[in-house]
């Protein structure tokens, strides 16, 4: 029998104040992601439902998409928390000692600058739609900054997940 596999976050068991608050954004952001997936199931039903009177919605598709963005973008730190993201086990189990702990740094802060730079990357393209006021080409013509303002939420949410993981981690330096 398998044990319980540990979790990518690897968070020790003291966890600070800031690693509690970081922990409760992150579950109020799987919290909007669910409700994102249960919005597009929702939508999708109704849709179904809707055709066999010769009628439609005409823009489940758009506000699947959006919807399907945001369960992604709000989730990814809660996912991050639990230990949910893929990796190279046999590369991430084999690293032991120094060597382990080397690359669990170098990891930690490779996602870290990704995220920011994603986070910067994508604030940015918000801004310039905002301020352009970019429309999607659709019947209802949403206004793009508004879904791209949930991903720039959803990687605020990662970023500071990952600050938790570092300053837990100089919390338990050896």
């Amino acid at each position: 029998m398998q044990s319980p596999p540990p979790t990518a976050s690897a968070n020790p068991p003291d966890r600070g104040a800031v690693d509690r608050v970081v922990g409760r954004i992150a579950h109020a952001g799987a919290l909007l992601a669910a409700a994102a997936i249960v919005a597009i199931l929702v939508m999708v039903c109704a849709e179904t439902a809707l055709r066999q009177f010769r009628v439609s919605l005409l823009v489940t598709d758009e506000i699947a998409g959006y919807l399907n963005a945001a369960a992604v973008f709000l989730g990814l730190a809660w996912t991050l928390r639990e230990g949910g993201f893929i990796r190279v086990e046999i590369l991430y189990d084999r690293a032991r000692g120094i060597v382990g702990s080397a690359l669990r740094w170098l990891i930690g802060l490779t996602s870290i600058a990704f995220a920011a730079i994603m986070l910067w990357v994508c604030a940015r393209h918000v801004l310039y739609a905002l301020q352009h006021d970019t429309r999607a080409v659709s019947i209802i013509e949403t206004p793009e900054w508004i879904p791209q303002s949930v991903m720039v939420i959803g990687l605020a949410i990662l970023l500071l997940q990952l600050l938790a993981w570092l300053v837990a981690r100089f919390r338990n330096i050896p």
